[in-house]
């Protein structure tokens, strides 16, 4: 067995004989952040015990469990829901979270056929793959030949999170080429002010909940620190055929819960659709408390209304 497999079985969950109390955390994290996890998992199911007279209903994940900084753990708990990647008699959902841009080949959680699972058929979010997906969508796109065109180019890695984009000036020699990155349109995201601005937008299952506006500034627009960030009402941001697109967008990805982050360029009035993550963290640094509590509730309102649907 290839040392990389190895890994990956150690990392996830064992099979459904091996029903644990609590989820599984891989044993690459230490001891104590395991342990500290799991009694704040036991604490947090005794209080609900407590409440309720019973076990609450799980939202079952799989291979991977969500950090508490992820949206899902925070909607999950907002619906009193368990979220776990174990075995659970009372499960209604299952979500394939793998933090990943290329996931594994195989998908075998726990529970495949008594509930829906989403994000299963979501195997490969590098940007390449959305350039080919966003063209058959919306019928333009983002890449450009950086060694024949004219202009500001920006490169970046086609791997998902690494937030390493750079602005150059095209057109490049085909010797400066890299390989393992994406040439795009540099796109004017600028308000009236000169500011740098994109979209994340909230994806479950056809829906779209929440829209945030995030501020940045021309050093780092590129990266996921902000200025400032609003909640804005999804119909003021996108027109009704902008909305289809961007679900048509995430059936292509065989996406089903995601956020998307979305620029509007400010000479076309275009939307362009730069990122798909599957599992994201939120709501986004620099959002006051009481507006992340606001979005947080509307995102499991539709998550139950989803939840209804897919068991049907």
């Amino acid at each position: 067995m290839r040392t990389s497999e190895r890994n990956q079985k150690m990392e996830t969950p064992g099979p459904l004989s091996h029903r644990r109390f609590t989820s599984f955390y891989s044993p690459r994290l230490p001891l104590t952040d395991r342990l500290l996890k799991q009694i704040r998992e036991l604490t947090w199911l005794m209080w609900q015990w407590l409440l309720n007279g019973s076990r609450p209903r799980a939202l079952l994940v799989w291979p991977e469990m969500p950090s508490r900084r992820a949206a899902l753990y925070k909607v999950a708990r907002s619906m009193g829901f368990e979220l776990t990647n174990q075995f659970r008699e009372n499960a209604v959902l299952g979500i394939r979270f793998e933090d990943k841009t290329e996931k594994l080949s195989t998908f075998d959680p726990p529970q495949k056929s008594s509930i829906s699972w989403w994000n299963v058929a979501c195997n490969d979010i590098r940007k390449s793959t959305l350039e080919v997906a966003h063209r058959k969508v919306f019928g333009y796109g983002m890449a450009i030949d950086p060694t024949t065109y004219i202009g500001k180019i920006v490169v970046k890695s086609d791997e998902n999170a690494v937030h390493d984009g750079q602005v150059i000036q095209g057109p490049i020699l085909a010797a400066s080429l890299r390989s393992e990155s994406v040439y795009q349109l540099e796109i004017q995201n600028t308000d009236a002010n000169g500011r740098h601005f994109d979209y994340r937008v909230v994806y479950i299952k056809g829906h779209i909940p929440v829209v945030y506006m995030k501020y940045k500034r021309m050093q780092t627009r590129f990266t996921n620190l902000t200025d400032d960030v609003l909640l804005l009402p999804d119909n003021q941001c996108f027109s009704m055929e902008e909305k289809g697109n961007m679900g048509r967008l995430a059936g292509q990805l065989g996406v089903d819960y995601a956020e998307f982050d979305v620029l509007r360029d400010a000479r076309s009035g275009k939307i362009y659709v730069v990122d798909v993550n599957p599992t994201p963290w939120g709501p986004p640094a620099g959002l006051d408390a009481e507006q992340s509590e606001v979005a947080i509730k509307k995102m499991a309102e539709v998550f139950r209304q989803s939840i209804l649907e897919s068991n049907k």
